[in-house]
Order: structure tokens, then sequence, then C-alpha cells
């Protein structure tokens, strides 16, 4: 699974990047190579997610909806759509720990700003915990039916 989500995503995100220097003007500031290899850790990180939430359910509804679940706190809390830092302060650590946070800064940091990797160290060792554990688990928790 994560050897086809990895190279979907980078072709998507790099369709979302041609389209926006084409219809915006917009340039990518940093690596070109930090920003693959943020995609890349995202890819997997995410597969990991997926891998875990489809380790226990015994139909596809049951892993729909934990997908969903699992999903949508992340979509609105994590500055995908409107800026996180709108929320309480007393969420912060909580949003700050999300996977799709940590992606979201990083990658805005590479692209936007022109951030190398190590002044993202924190956002990216998120990623890599969640890319980790998540593997971790699943794997012990799977079971073939």
């Amino acid at each position: 699974m994560p050897a086809i989500g990895v190279p979907v995503e980078t072709v998507e995100v790099a369709a979302v990047i041609v389209f926006a220097s084409l219809a915006f003007g917009f340039t990518v500031r940093g690596s070109w190579l930090s920003v693959a290899l943020i995609i890349v850790l995202g890819g997997f990180t995410f597969s990991g997610l997926g891998l875990l939430v489809a380790a226990r359910p015994t139909t596809i509804e049951g892993v729909s909806g934990l997908m969903n679940f699992i999903m949508l706190p992340m979509w609105l809390l994590s500055g995908t759509f409107f800026s996180s830092e709108r929320f309480p302060q007393i969420l912060q650590p909580f949003i700050q720990a999300l996977p799709l946070t940590a992606l979201n800064n990083t990658l805005r940091a590479l692209m936007n700003e022109g951030a190398s990797l190590s002044s993202n160290w924190l956002a990216i060792s998120v990623l890599l915990a969640w890319c980790v554990v998540s593997f971790v688990v699943a794997l012990k928790i799977f079971k073939w039916q």
C-alpha cells in the first residue's frame, strides 16, 4: 500500500504546484528535494494511519467510519482550510501534534519561506513519530480475515 500511495501523492502535489504556478504565479522558494522528501514522508505517514485504521474493522463501512472520525478533526483543526491559530490556546498542543498540521506547516515553510529541513525539525519529528508508531501498531494488531 505505501509503495502505491507515495507516488500518487507526489504526482498530486506536483499537479497542484504546477497549477498554482500557472494560475497564480506561485514559485517554490525552498529546496525541491526537501519538498519531495516531506511529501514522501507525509505519504508514508498517512499510509501508516490508513493501515492502522483498516487493521481491525471487518467491513468497508467500518473502515470508512473510523477514517472519517480520525480525518475530520484533522481537516478542521490543522490549518488546511483556515488558520489553526484561531482555535483556543488550550487546544494548540493537541493541534500541533496532529500529523496533518505538521505536514501543512512544514510544506508551507519550505515552499513559501524557503526554510530548511533542520529549521522544521519539530514538525518533521511529529510526522516521523506518527509514521513509525502507526505502522508498528498496525502490524501488531493486523489480522487477516
